[in-house]
């Protein structure tokens, strides 16, 4: 995934000089990562990219250069759906305030590659850098989901005609992750605890009657 990352980088870097028409000069997208990275982290610096001869690309971060690659996966992530979002909008628009336009992004999964504490702050975050952007998410993580406010979450399944259709989740944000996970995903641990400590219970009394057993024969 950094392989890609840093494609990026050097391929806009590149492209960007104070000879080219100020439409055609795309450094703004770089700006606007840098930018958002900071607001994530004040640790990265939003004013230094550093790319070598032989095309490794590093950033700052408090206060020491460090190479893409060296950055944490989960923070990786982040990076690259930072960058998606960013150039996605820098290929249909001219806008300098990146940041602030209007438009709707699809993402698959979100929780794809996302530790958990990324994951419980994923959505806010995303409405704060991006606050004119429509989102619009699919995702299996109680996690992700507990994070939306009434009227966001919706749960798609199949009628008996096969067609698909919505059924509105009644504020996640407000229901415990067990609720979530039961009314949402089917999955009720509550249940699973009474079965597995059942299936315990049962292995410690076949122990208990196999030692009786070779005591038996023992004696």
């Amino acid at each position: 995934m950094s392989a890609s990352i840093q494609e990026w980088f050097i391929s806009i870097a590149r492209s960007s000089n104070r000879w080219q028409k100020s439409e055609d000069n795309r450094e703004v997208e770089i700006s606007t990562v840098l930018g958002l990275l900071h607001e994530i982290d004040q640790r990265i610096d939003p004013h230094f990219l550093e790319i070598s001869g032989d095309d490794r690309v590093s950033l700052k971060v408090d206060g020491q250069v460090r190479e893409i690659s060296q950055l944490s996966s989960g923070f990786t992530s982040i990076l690259k759906l930072i960058q998606a979002i960013v150039s996605g909008y820098g290929y249909f628009t001219n806008e300098n305030n990146i940041q602030k336009v209007k438009g709707v992004v699809f993402i698959d999964e979100i929780e794809s590659h996302l530790h958990l504490s990324w994951q419980a702050n994923i959505v806010p975050l995303l409405k704060k850098l991006f606050p004119n952007t429509t989102f619009y998410i699919t995702t299996h993580s109680s996690v992700v989901l507990a994070q939306l406010k009434e009227g966001e979450a919706y749960k798609l399944y199949r009628d008996g005609d096969g067609v698909v259709k919505t059924k509105k989740i009644a504020a996640p944000n407000k229901a415990a992750l067990a609720d979530i996970l039961k009314d949402v995903f089917s999955v009720d641990l509550n249940q699973m605890k009474l079965e597995n400590s059942s299936a315990d219970e049962q292995q410690d009394a076949k122990a208990n009657l196999l030692r009786l057993l070779n005591q038996q024969e023992k004696e």
